[in-house]
């Protein structure tokens, strides 16, 4: 395959998934706005943080697997070698099974630990644990490295709507009956379910329309527990990568929601959804390009690191483009959801400058990732959430909500310059 192609894919699919993921950003959004102005700032507030609970537990027992099905599936894949291919999928499915059925009963054990810190009551701890049992439905992982592995992006792209669609069609009705706080912890369970669920059932159809034999058909039990070394390595790296990425983000809200209150949580996930519009893009640039240079690394081919470094001065020019328009913009924007919000302005101004620099250091993950330096990045991104976490409690209590913003900067900034040098150097 050529450069020329090899580009044009990778700007094709990476257009398909933005449609898809701009799509939801925008229904996200706006449930998540219009829900903010319907409660009182609190209400609001312990809505976020109830469901910033479950996607913690979830991440902390969510091992990536898509990851892995990228990274050892495609060279399967492009030797046709499917009886390995299967194999590989036996183990990241039970490997699914088995974290989805964990978080669940973390999630109901550590509910009331969690409502201590969190300042719940007795209902909103049976709330939190009632809530936990949409963890049953997180086994999407494989089917997700499915589609990835056989390119449907497309179906990617549909997926990432379904779950803010089902949520701005709740909260709109929701609404429209002056419905109370508990109605808008239905929606959000709902959407998160059947999301879920959508994706299971796609990425096995698009399985059995790849191959006429079943994955576990001749499966043994044997060969999940006498997986690769390097496959175990593989697996164990990405699960603390997804930790680093994933929890500072739920924990963040948990910290502001135990440092200053429920209603400042809910502004600060405010200004955190309004950021999205730069890191959605940037986890949708690391996944659009890592099989591609996963296919070059493998191939041998030209274009490996003008791909790469191509896409992040694409990236960091219209970031930082945005970060400049948002100056003058945000707390304009804001007060549309409500007067009390204004003062989230400067964060969301911050949290964009952030998310830039996340942005600009998403192709190089990619890129190490592609040559095997999980191990590398598993540090870079380790040391980025200890500056980020430390300096969010440290600041946090002086600087009140700018100090989440100013965390996130230095955290995300220092990332990046690292993951440059380590590029640079291999």
């Amino acid at each position: 395959m050529t450069r020329e192609s090899i580009s044009g894919r990778v700007l094709k699919n990476f257009g398909v998934v933005l449609r898809g993921r701009g799509i939801a950003a925008i229904f996200n959004l706006a449930a998540t706005a219009l829900m903010a102005h319907v409660l009182a700032a609190t209400e609001f507030g312990l809505v976020i943080l109830l469901h910033t609970y479950v996607l913690a537990i979830r991440g902390i027992l969510n091992f990536r697997t898509y990851e892995a099905i990228v990274r050892f599936g495609v060279p399967h894949h492009e030797d046709g070698q499917d009886e390995d291919l299967r194999r590989l999928l036996r183990s990241t499915t039970v490997i699914d099974l088995t974290s989805a059925l964990a978080a669940v009963l973390l999630g109901i054990s550590a509910a009331s630990i969690a409502g201590e810190y969190l300042h719940w009551d007795a209902e909103m701890i049976s709330l939190a644990s009632l809530y936990s049992l949409v963890l049953l439905t997180t086994i999407g992982n494989t089917p997700n490295g499915i589609l990835r592995l056989y390119d449907r992006f497309d179906a990617l792209s549909v997926f990432y709507t379904v779950g803010p669609a089902i949520r701005i069609s709740g909260v709109v009705i929701a609404w429209s009956v002056d419905a109370g706080m508990h109605t808008f912890i239905a929606i959000w369970a709902v959407a998160f379910t059947l999301e879920n669920t959508w994706m299971f059932v796609r990425g096995h159809m698009e399985l059995n329309r790849q191959h006429n034999n079943h994955i576990w058909k001749g499966g043994k039990w044997r060969e999940v527990r006498g997986a690769s070394r390097e496959f175990r390595h593989f697996i164990a790296v990405v699960y603390w990568q997804t930790n680093i990425d994933l929890l500072p983000k739920h924990l963040s809200v948990l910290l502001a929601g135990g440092l200053l209150g429920p209603a400042a949580a809910g502004m600060f996930r405010l200004a955190r959804d309004f950021s999205s519009v730069l890191s959605k893009p940037a986890g949708i640039l690391r996944e659009v390009l890592f099989p591609d240079l996963a296919r070059i690394q493998h191939s041998k081919a030209d274009g490996f690191y003008e791909l790469g470094f191509r896409a992040v001065k694409v990236a960091g020019a219209a970031g930082l483009l945005l970060v400049l328009l948002s100056i003058p913009a945000a707390a304009p924007i804001l007060a549309i959801i409500g007067s009390e919000y204004t003062a989230a302005g400067p964060l969301l101004t911050l949290m964009l400058l952030a998310a830039t620099f996340e942005l600009a250091g998403s192709p190089l993950r990619a890129a190490a990732y592609a040559m095997g330096k999980v191990t590398q990045i598993l540090r870079i991104h380790l040391l980025g959430v200890v500056i980020y976490l430390g300096l969010f409690y440290l600041l946090t209590p002086v600087m009140g909500l700018h100090g989440p913003g100013v965390a996130a900067v230095a955290g995300a900034l220092l990332t990046l310059l690292l993951m440059l040098g380590l590029v640079r150097k291999i």
